[in-house]
């Protein structure tokens, strides 16, 4: 048994099927099998059920899964360590909502990006909920979110205050008052977005229960149903500023208590903080400390 056995033993779970994961790690299927038999051999037990659709783990299985997936990210991190140098090299792989994707993250990563350009910067981006999963499991080095967070696995970097505003296309809206807001068809992201979570609230304190949700992925999806006038939505204040261009966007401010969000950086406490990601965290209170001081000017 080696790491690349167990390499392409958590391949073929996840793919589920040997022929996507010979594919996938750019390996002859017959390769692929022999390591998988290798292991059933050492192990002296079955490690898949076989059927024509592909390949299912078995009990015994799913505890050689669990294990070998901590032991290939400690061998991982073992690697990063011994690589890492005085100088930030490498790859850094960064989650962030949409929101803050598309306006406060660019400055990051370009000032970043210039100063160590040598680092494969990777961005993934998905809701609150998502992103501190994804930051537990080690899947990434750290995301930017929104809200509170409560983890003691987790250290957390506080970045910006965002004000959130509702936004409709002209017309459409001229109060928040109840009678206007009850039978609107609100545009949101998926269940796990905080802001969308903020607008569920809100709107569950005036009493009312939307019955009319159009949920997209995307940022962009978002905006334009607006701008369609297929809407309303909730978005970060920078992102409304985009929006209105063409002046032809309504907003309106949200009572203080559900108007204000602050964004956070956080990453996993064990993880290898390379070069790279200390850097990157220097940039990022770097940031924080340029916002304070633009704002209090």
């Amino acid at each position: 048994m080696n790491l690349e056995d167990l390499r392409v033993f958590t391949e073929v779970a996840k793919e589920a099927n040997i022929t996507k994961a010979a594919k996938s790690l750019n390996f002859v299927q017959s390769n692929v099998t022999a390591k998988i038999k290798r292991l059933e051999k050492n192990y002296e037990t079955t490690l898949f059920y076989r059927h024509k659709h592909g390949v299912n783990l078995t009990a015994t299985g799913e505890i050689l899964f669990t294990y070998a997936e901590k032991v290939l990210r400690l061998m991982d991190d073992v690697e990063k360590t011994l690589k890492s140098s005085n100088e930030p090299n490498g790859t850094l792989s960064i989650g962030s909502m949409e929101t803050t994707a598309a306006t406060r993250l660019p400055n990051i990563l370009s000032s970043y990006h210039k100063q160590y350009p040598q680092v494969e910067l990777s961005l993934q981006t998905g809701t609150t909920a998502d992103l501190i999963k994804a930051t537990l499991k080690r899947e990434i080095e750290g995301a930017f979110v929104a809200g509170e967070v409560n983890h003691p696995e987790l250290e957390k970097i506080e970045v910006v205050e965002e004000e959130l505003v509702l936004v409709s296309k002209k017309n459409i809206l001229t109060s928040i008052d109840f009678d206007q807001l009850n039978n609107q068809t609100f545009i949101v992201f998926k269940s796990g977005c905080f802001y969308r979570d903020i607008l569920e609230n809100w709107l569950d304190s005036k009493g009312i229960r939307p019955t009319k949700m159009m949920e997209l992925n995307t940022l962009d999806g978002v905006i334009g149903c607006v701008k369609a006038g297929l809407g309303i939505s909730l978005l970060t204040k920078p992102v409304a500023d985009k929006l209105d261009k063409d002046g032809d966007i309504t907003r309106f401010t949200l009572p203080a208590e559900y108007g204000t969000i602050t964004t956070r950086f956080i990453n996993h406490k064990d993880i290898v903080k390379t070069s790279a990601f200390r850097e990157f965290v220097s940039v990022i209170h770097s940031s924080v400390c340029l916002n304070k001081v633009l704002t209090s000017s």
